[in-house]
């Protein structure tokens, strides 16, 4: 039986074609990668048109005296930056509404406006600041200071708090809903 497997895989041998190489061609293939330093802001690699989140003051009576707000986004209260391994950034506000004619509450040194949808000559005035004590405004165009909380997938916090004060009680006061837009800029 062994004798016939090795005549029958023998004459297999035989009866398959040689195929023979006149020549060949060697070479190489270029792989290549370049990667840029990058961050991501709130979880997001979008350059434009991140949504930071809202700084809402909520619901009120127009008589009023001291209202606060904390920004919260996507991905919790403030703002978190995760750049590449020694990247550096900043992260700053680089602008909001003008002051309208009319202003209500207080006017700070770093003051901003929440108008008016009815009327935007009517205004109530309102600052920004890095800490939840009031005390760190945040001026236009100048770095904002991390609040100190980092995690491990979001990177470090900012952390930004409202204030409006010196409304007064005052009926005067007109109701409706005011708004804002704070433009932020994260520099790397």
């Amino acid at each position: 039986m062994k004798l016939k497997l090795f005549l029958l895989a023998s004459s297999l041998t035989m009866a398959l074609p040689v195929t023979t190489y006149a020549a060949s061609t060697t070479g190489t293939i270029a792989a290549t990668l370049t990667l840029t330093t990058g961050c991501l802001v709130n979880g997001q690699s979008a350059t434009t048109g991140v949504n930071f989140g809202s700084l809402n003051f909520g619901t009120s009576a127009a008589t009023f005296d001291s209202l606060g707000a904390t920004l919260v986004g996507s991905s919790g209260n403030g703002i978190y930056v995760r750049c590449t391994t020694g990247q550096t950034f900043n992260v700053q506000v680089t602008g909001s509404n003008t002051a309208p004619a009319t202003v209500y509450g207080t006017v700070s040194t770093q003051p901003r406006y929440l108008r008016l949808g009815s009327d935007n000559t009517q205004g109530i005035a309102y600052t920004i600041y890095s800490d939840a004590a009031y005390t760190t405004a945040i001026a236009n165009n100048t770095n904002i200071a991390a609040s100190g909380t980092t995690d491990a997938t979001l990177g470090t916090n900012y952390a930004i708090y409202g204030r409006i004060v010196g409304g007064g009680y005052n009926p005067i006061i007109p109701a409706g809903t005011y708004t804002d837009t704070i433009n932020v800029s994260v520099n790397y």
